[in-house]
């Protein structure tokens, strides 16, 4: 039996990839989220707005698990990996966000639910937070008519990208909307009718701690998602991984990330010879204008600018030894973003 500990996409996408690769054991889920897996990006954009319900969320409909082979426990916690009967463990928990107290957050279906129940009378709302939250919150919340008041400790929104002319023309697009941004802010306003915490997330490594295994910024494993214990492994925003294009560990909290870890993992388990081998990306989209980016920008030294955020289309590529190891992007077709991979690898591996 393969026994998941978490219930989100990452857990979803392991049945997936374990299915259609012919894996044939039985497959439990324990999730304390009282809802199926479901897909994160919703929750902030089309779901806070009312353009779509908590079904248009879920990774399957809840009949697909019994179907597929899954016995899926919702509101099931699990206090320690010691319970989990199974011949593989796969710990997939997941992050819970940073707190403010008396300051909504935004993470769970439920919490996008009634934030935007609350929002159907709010005039006023102070979002804090320069990153996906707390800009994705205050574009949806701006567009439903809430006059929002944003406060971004950093000097720039998306901060950690290092982007200046993308997070430049993002605060232009906000303050154009009537959005009152405060950047290099720390003090928030009161009196608002709506208030919204989006500080960033902690990952939930206290069971895989617990349990023995290695922790740093997340449950560390290698390229197969593999622990140091046999048997057991962790995917997801839980998981630090080693990626071999960046010949390095990294967590990454992000959707697609989420998604690859569970396909790949589930594929593993089924006997493939597979591993995490892909640049890796994201995206954000505010007030109807996306962007994303592929790679990491942790470590380069120059940056090159083709095209204009403000026109909505653009390609920033981040420099190491001359060789392109990142890019943020606008406006770009599939192929275009196709051949920003095959630069990125390589100029990774050259870099290397």
């Amino acid at each position: 039996m393969i026994g998941i500990v978490g219930g989100g996409l990452a857990a979803a996408k392991l049945v997936e990839g374990y299915r259609e690769a012919g894996g044939t054991d039985e497959i439990t889920i324990w999730s304390q989220d009282p809802h199926g897996p479901y897909h994160r990006p919703p929750l902030s954009k089309r779901l806070l707005r009312g353009e779509a319900e908590p079904k248009d969320a879920l990774a399957h409909p809840p009949e697909w698990y019994a179907e597929h082979g899954v016995d899926l426990k919702l509101g099931d916690a699990v206090s320690s990996l010691d319970q989990v009967q199974a011949d593989t463990v796969v710990i997939a928990t997941g992050a819970r966000p940073r707190d403010l107290p008396g300051m909504l957050p935004l993470r769970t279906l439920d919490d996008a639910l009634e934030l935007r129940r609350r929002a159907e009378t709010a005039s006023t709302a102070v979002v804090v937070g320069g990153g996906f939250i707390g800009c994705e919150v205050t574009a949806s919340l701006t567009q439903l008519g809430v006059q929002v008041t944003q406060i971004v400790r950093e000097p720039l929104v998306f901060a950690p990208l290092q982007a200046q002319a993308l997070s430049d023309t993002l605060h232009e697009t906000y303050r154009e909307h009537g959005v009152d941004l405060r950047l290099e802010a720390s003090d928030i306003p009161t009196g608002a009718d709506l208030t919204v915490a989006g500080i960033g997330v902690q990952p939930n490594v206290e069971l895989a701690r617990e349990a023995g295994h290695e922790v740093r910024s997340g449950i560390v494993v290698n390229e197969r998602f593999e622990t140091a214990k046999p048997g057991v492994y962790a995917i997801g925003d839980v998981a630090e991984f080693f990626d071999p294009v960046f010949g390095r560990h990294r967590r990454i909290e992000h959707w697609s990330n989420a998604a690859y870890h569970g396909t790949t993992l589930g594929k593993i388990l089924a006997g493939e010879d597979t591993r995490y081998d892909i640049v890796s990306s994201f995206f954000s989209e505010e007030f109807g204008q996306s962007f994303k980016l592929f790679g990491d920008a942790l470590d380069h030294d120059d940056t090159a600018l083709e095209g204009d955020f403000r026109e909505g289309k653009a390609v920033l590529r981040f420099l190491r030894g001359g060789g392109v190891v990142c890019a943020v992007t606008m406006g770009q077709d599939e192929d275009a973003e196709n051949a920003l991979k095959d630069e990125i690898r390589a100029g990774a591996a050259a870099a290397a």
